[in-house]
């Protein structure tokens, strides 16, 4: 899965706007019908937001009032979107979900279900900024009877269109009748996340220090689910503290120990639609660009706005900790990987690398825990999206 730049999703051909400061503020008396409702647009003005911004109010005129969109698809994700970690004993090619969960997000924490698990506040790759990884506190020895779980889920919030003005974080997908009608940008990244992103779990034996694929391996999200490789991985659709999600479910193939290595990435794709004309509503999850001298306005996709945001400000975290059954320690060993980037935190033997797995290419981390994985031994997991200035 490639990243496109976010200027490749928002060209039109006329180019005319009225970018305000206040993308809620509503326009003057003259863009309205007297009764509160935008007016129809001339069809002998067209006009078009900057690259990357959307139309949240239109005059009579056919001027524009347009937003950013990263503010609002930050907000969605830190809020709405977290990583899922478990892991089942004695369950060799079994679907059954996980008897031990965490779960972390950019804003909350869960310890889930298991004796031990628990959320740890820790300064990782940031001086002086603790955030806190969910742990999974793994039971027995953990051979390939064992299987760990995975996946990457936002939640839904839909909520009604509202007339124009748009209120902050809302953006214009069409008309109801003369009137500009508003939705929310944080369901539209929310939307692109569940259907473009994805936690890729894997595994690899004899694999001390190595830097190749995992030879077993699978990602999930809200999509869906997928056994890339490995017998007796499976894919598994359950419910999480009230919540439904897809589980990949990564069966070792032999005892866990130092010579092994537990991969984990995070993907995402752009799937950008090229911007097309409309008369009366965007497609699902598009927004308002321009107008079109033809009476008709350009509806545009965010996913490219939506991917550079993930790409740029989240990451994904893993490490582990030996002789640490339910400890609040921080890992010993840790790394975090983006959709471009991959860094080895602390400790040997870990490695980061572009792997192809199946048709995307994953900036995977490579874990590679010491000595033998059993009982007194801790996972950990961290989901973090930063904020935009």
């Amino acid at each position: 899965m490639k990243l496109v730049s976010i200027a490749a999703i928002l060209l039109l051909a006329c180019a005319s706007s009225k970018n305000g400061p206040d993308a809620s503020a509503p326009p003057d008396d003259a863009a309205t019908d007297g009764n509160g409702a935008d007016a129809p647009v001339d069809a002998a003005v067209a006009a078009a937001c900057p690259d990357g911004q959307v139309a949240t109010s239109i005059a009579r005129n056919g001027d524009l009032t347009c937003a950013t969109m990263d503010s609002a698809a930050a907000t969605a994700v830190r809020s709405r979107c977290s990583v899922y970690l478990g892991q089942h004993d004695s369950c060799t090619g079994c679907s059954d979900p996980p008897t031990k969960w965490s779960q972390s997000g950019p804003l909350a924490c869960s310890p889930g279900v298991g004796t031990g698990n628990t959320c740890v506040s820790s300064v990782l790759d940031i001086p002086a900024t603790p955030f806190d990884l969910a742990t999974v506190d793994l039971d027995g020895d953990v051979n390939d009877d064992d299987k760990l779980y995975t996946t990457l889920h936002c939640i839904t919030a839909a909520r009604t269109p509202q007339p124009a003005p748009c209120a902050p974080g809302w953006a214009i997908t069409g008309k109801s009748g003369d009137t500009w009608m508003c939705g929310p940008i944080a369901e539209a990244a929310v939307g692109y996340v569940r259907s473009q992103c994805a936690v890729y779990l894997g595994w690899q034996d004899s694999c001390d220090g190595c830097t190749s694929p995992p030879v077993k391996w699978g990602f999930a999200n809200d999509a869906g689910c997928t056994n890339g490789a490995g017998a007796n991985d499976t894919c598994t659709t359950t419910t999480l503290a009230g919540e439904p999600v897809n589980l990949f479910g990564l069966s070792m193939g032999g005892d866990v120990d130092g010579n092994d290595k537990l991969h984990i990435g995070l993907s995402c794709a752009a799937a950008t639609t090229p911007p097309g004309p409309s008369k009366t509503t965007c497609p699902a999850g598009q927004f308002v660009i321009g107008t079109n001298v033809d009476g008709s306005f350009q509806c545009a996709d965010p996913a490219a706005v939506f991917a550079a945001y993930v790409g740029t400000h989240c990451a994904l975290f893993f490490g582990w900790h030996d002789s640490c059954d339910g400890c609040t320690a921080a890992p010993v060993k840790w790394g975090k990987t983006g959709t471009a980037t991959c860094e080895n935190g602390a400790g040997a033997d870990d490695t980061c690398g572009a792997m192809t797995l199946g048709a995307a290419t994953v900036q995977m981390f490579g874990l590679s825990p010491d000595g033998n994985v059993n009982g007194d031994d801790t996972l950990y997991v961290g989901f973090r999206c930063d904020a935009v200035p």
